[in-house]
């Protein structure tokens, strides 16, 4: 078991990609959004072997367990 409840919202290479995959997934999902503190919405740096980019995660351990939303596909997915 994982030490922080993370789900995977949004790798692009495009920030404003990360960043409209990120609000789509609040909208869809308002009352968990809602519990998400500023430290909870994790941007990370990946490298491949010829690109780099960025990926969007969520810590959801603020979030009630029943308002907890299943890892969804990958919004937009991105795939280095």
């Amino acid at each position: 078991m994982p030490a922080k409840p993370l789900i995977e919202i949004a790798p692009r290479q495009e920030e404003s990609g990360r960043a409209r995959g990120l609000e789509r997934w609040k909208a869809r999902h308002p009352q968990t959004a809602a519990h998400l503190e500023a430290a909870d919405v994790l941007v990370d740096a990946m490298r491949g072997r010829s690109s780099t980019w960025t990926r969007v995660r969520v810590n959801l351990e603020h979030v009630p367990e029943a308002l907890r939303p299943a890892q969804e596909p990958l919004d937009p997915d991105y795939d280095p």
